[in-house]
């Protein structure tokens, strides 16, 4: 289509009234006992248009609503329990304007009634049935199937961390096949249309088939790295058993690497490290992928694939390219009416979106994610090349995708930037569900275990960790990192100076960049407290001398800044740790314990430097790096005991931070923190 008559349809907007939403030929939603997007009759076009209808009174009745009554509200609370895993479900939607999100479930109590009553391919009930599912899949199973927004947490749960993408993936299965279905059915139907008027017949009013978007990509999934990528298009191959898949040989030799980490460092590093960083760990790539009935192929124009799956930075690089240079390719040498250009359209009509491994996304540059979500995903396209509007869903036209598109995110473990998907999702038809783990041991209670088995706590000797509560205004919750930081500044840095028994190793833990740089600055100019910082920018060999005039008790080093970035992407064993002060609470509750593994295996180098042995394996023999951190091994640590005793554990936390404390001080004690009497709890 051309510019002009692009244009011609953006000044038409108005024009489409919201009751012709009822033509809208949407391919999720609500089951039928047929299934909905293979029509067969006009029964089940009648059916359809009842369910859109619905649909289109629901998205009236929220636009119709002023903008402070478009508040998502908690619709449901449900514990799923087995004996060896617990879920809290938690269910939001707007049922004011759409009660049945809160009507009771009819889909059954098993897994093979659910995808029954959602109508889902026989292939993939197929796949399902050879799966050992236990309450917990099928209660994620039926929340894709249902096209809710959600948020899935899955932590250190290694059964379903093994399984959930092999969920997604029928899930995606059953969406694409679906689509393709209804798509070929309703080319069909308008053939036979276009025939019978040809030779004259009396056909009727022209029916609409609104069964596409503006581009053919359906789903979108978010990845941090190629490794990531390769194990996921792996899976996609072995679960769709395809007759062909062109371009596999280029795909391995793109975004496999058979190295490890074990093979580049001399101590084991954590279980999650090793998951993020053997392999590939290129953060930079987009792949489209083309679904059709037998074969699958990789590399295909992302204008005309079916998945795109890329890392956040990379869709962003390709989006400026595209808008600075405009770059043409060709896609039919014979046929040039389907030459089309490499526009920035290709995200334009997504609708299921996956974030997947969102805890390496967090760590990357979570603003690139936004960015995506906000500025990308589902915008209307500028320009509009072969597309065909008498086939476009009114909803998209009409700019109201974000109330169809499901949003799915998993994660190791859950931030407040990933619980606002949940939270202010759209999601009108279906809402929104976020899965939080409970374990049964906290990450406190796992750190003294494991340093009792080691013998480094006792009866007589316990490491103190004192958690500390500075209190913010609820009303004014843009001030709390100033809060903090005056708590940092009148509180906590006095008490280091003056009342740690240890009056060198001092590690402060900042998970925030800006509050490092903010803390890094002010101890610069205001105080005369010595320092030293490392953080991810810094070069190996400013790395290497700052750790060791830590580790030295170097007079100008007696205290060390350290970014949550730089500990995800390197886990150093800093050594001469003796005081710790979170500045704010980990992320990844295992960064709490792994930070704190500091003191206790300073304190084993100390013990076997007096006994002039080789050190005893460090708690989780896990905590060496790279070739640079061996410098400073030789230095003598025989010169001062360390006593757990004397030791100092500080944590600055608030309110907003409950989240984050929840799994490193258990759900019992949770409440405590947040709402109790007292601003200081102690844990030992």
């Amino acid at each position: 289509m051309s510019g002009e008559n692009a244009v011609g349809v953006k000044r038409q907007k108005t024009k489409f009234g919201r009751s012709q939403l009822r033509n809208v030929t949407r391919t999720t939603r609500r089951p039928n006992q047929e299934d909905p997007h293979v029509s067969s009759g006009n029964s089940d076009n009648d059916e359809d248009m009842e369910n859109y209808d619905n649909e289109t009174k629901v998205i009236d009745k929220y636009e119709s609503l002023s903008s402070g009554k478009k508040s998502v509200k908690l619709i449901g609370k449900e514990e799923i329990a087995n004996s060896e895993e617990k879920y809290f479900k938690y269910r939001y939607g707007y049922p004011s304007v759409n009660p049945e999100l809160v009507a009771s479930s009819k889909s059954g109590t098993t897994l093979s009634k659910k995808l029954k009553y959602h109508n889902v391919k026989k292939r993939v009930v197929e796949h399902f049935e050879k799966m050992d599912v236990e309450s917990l899949d099928t209660s994620l199973i039926e929340s894709m199937f249902t096209y809710e927004t959600i948020n899935f947490q899955y932590l250190n749960n290694e059964r379903i961390k093994e399984k959930y993408q092999d969920y997604y993936l029928l899930h995606v299965m059953n969406h694409l096949t679906k689509t393709r279905d209804r798509v070929l059915n309703n080319n069909e139907k308008k053939a036979l249309y276009e025939k019978k008027m040809r030779e004259g017949a009396d056909v009727g009013e022209e029916p609409e088939f609104r069964d596409q978007g503006y581009t053919r990509p359906k789903i979108l999934i978010l990845l941090p790295s190629r490794n990531f990528a390769y194990t996921l298009v792996t899976k996609l191959i072995n679960t769709l058993q395809m007759e062909s898949v062109e371009n596999k040989r280029k795909f391995k030799t793109q975004f496999y690497d058979d190295s490890k980490v074990s093979d580049r460092v001399f101590h084991s590093k954590p279980k999650d490290f090793e998951e993020h960083f053997d392999g590939n760990t290129n953060d930079m790539f987009v792949l489209g992928i083309k679904y059709t009935r037998k074969t699958l192929k990789l590399y295909s124009p992302l204008e005309q694939s079916d998945i795109i799956i890329a890392s956040p930075i990379g869709l962003l690089r390709l989006f400026d390219k595209i808008n600075t240079k405009a770059p043409k390719k060709k896609l039919d040498k014979v046929n040039k009416e389907n030459d089309i250009g490499l526009k920035n359209n290709f995200l334009s009509s997504i609708e299921i979106c996956i974030l997947d491994k969102a805890e390496g996304m967090m760590m990357q540059n979570w603003g690139n994610v936004t960015d995506l979500l906000n500025k990308h995903l589902n915008a209307t396209p500028k320009d509009f090349m072969n597309v065909d509007f008498s086939r476009i869903r009114m909803w998209a036209i009409n700019g109201q995708s974000e109330y169809l598109t499901q949003i799915m995110t998993f994660s190791k473990y859950s931030t407040p930037e990933m619980i606002s998907l949940v939270k202010r999702s759209k999601n009108l038809m279906s809402g929104s569900t976020s899965f939080v783990p409970i374990e049964e041991r906290s990450v406190i209670d796992s750190l003294n275990y494991k340093m009792y088995q080691m013998g480094l706590i006792n009866k007589y000797e316990r490491l103190k960790q004192v958690f500390m509560r500075f209190e913010i205004d609820l009303k004014n919750l843009i001030d709390e990192p100033n809060k903090r930081f005056e708590f940092f500044k009148n509180v906590i840095l006095p008490q280091i100076q003056n009342k740690s028994s240890y009056k060198y190793g001092t590690l402060i833990y900042i998970p925030n960049y800006f509050d490092y740089l903010r803390i890094k600055k002010f101890l610069n100019d205001e105080t005369s407290v010595s320092f030293v910082a490392i953080d991810e920018y810094l070069s190996t060999s400013k790395l290497t001398r700052n750790r060791a005039l830590f580790h030295n008790k170097s007079p100008h080093a007696r205290i060390m800044l350290y970014t949550e970035r730089l500990h995800f992407y390197k886990r150093f064993d800093i050594k001469g740790v003796r005081n710790v002060v979170f500045y704010q609470l980990p992320t990844d509750p295992d960064f709490y314990q792994q930070v704190l593994e500091f003191i206790g295996n300073e304190k084993l180098r100390v013990n076997a430097a007096k006994a002039k042995l080789p050190p005893k394996s460090s708690i989780e023999n896990q905590n060496d790096n790279d070739d640079e951190d061996d410098d400073d091994d030789d230095e003598d640590d025989s010169d001062e005991d360390v006593d757990l005793n004397m030791c100092m554990v500080r944590t600055i936390y608030s309110k907003l931070d409950a989240m984050r404390f929840s799994a490193i001080v258990g759900s019992s004690n949770a409440s405590k923190l947040s709402n109790g009497e007292s601003e200081i709890t102690e844990f030992s």
